[in-house]
């Protein structure tokens, strides 16, 4: 008999648990998944901070940050125009970039740490805007994945 009320009671927990437990289960906690194609970006970025900053963000809890935000609409409202900006930033960065170089296609050639220079900074500000938009989608995804589990 206590077993079964032991099992009573926790498929009564597991019914009254609240939806961020249950969305835990089907959503990414973090965005640790990017890992790879985040270090091919993060090869034409020198900035050390940045590139310490968007490693840590892979491994930053989804569910905790949507805790911590002011309501998940407002955050996804917010990514999807920090997309666009950073969309802009590398488009313009890609023009720019292949204007010097010439270079009409093809993937930009990342600079190497001691090459300093326009086509460079050029080129660091686009792998960063890359960078930074896979994170933002990706964060966008999970975000909408939790929105359909039940987060507001």
């Amino acid at each position: 008999m206590k077993r079964l009320s032991v099992i009573a009671m926790l498929l009564g927990v597991l019914a009254l648990s609240s939806p961020p437990a249950q969305a835990a289960e089907h959503c990414p906690e973090n965005l640790s998944h990017l890992g790879e194609e985040m270090d091919a970006l993060l090869k034409g970025v020198h900035v050390k901070e940045f590139t310490r900053t968007m490693r840590s963000v892979l491994q930053a809890s989804i569910p905790e940050a949507i805790e911590r935000a002011d309501g998940i609409k407002a955050q996804m409202a917010f990514l999807r125009k920090e997309i666009q900006h950073q969309v802009r930033v590398e488009k313009s960065a890609d023009f720019i970039a292949r204007d010097v170089s010439k270079n009409l296609d093809g993937p930009l050639k990342p600079c190497q740490r001691r090459e300093k220079g326009g086509y460079c900074n050029t080129v660091e500000r686009y792998y960063m805007a890359k960078a930074t938009n896979l994170a933002n989608r990706a964060f966008l995804d999970a975000l909408e994945c939790y929105q359909r589990q039940g987060y507001h």
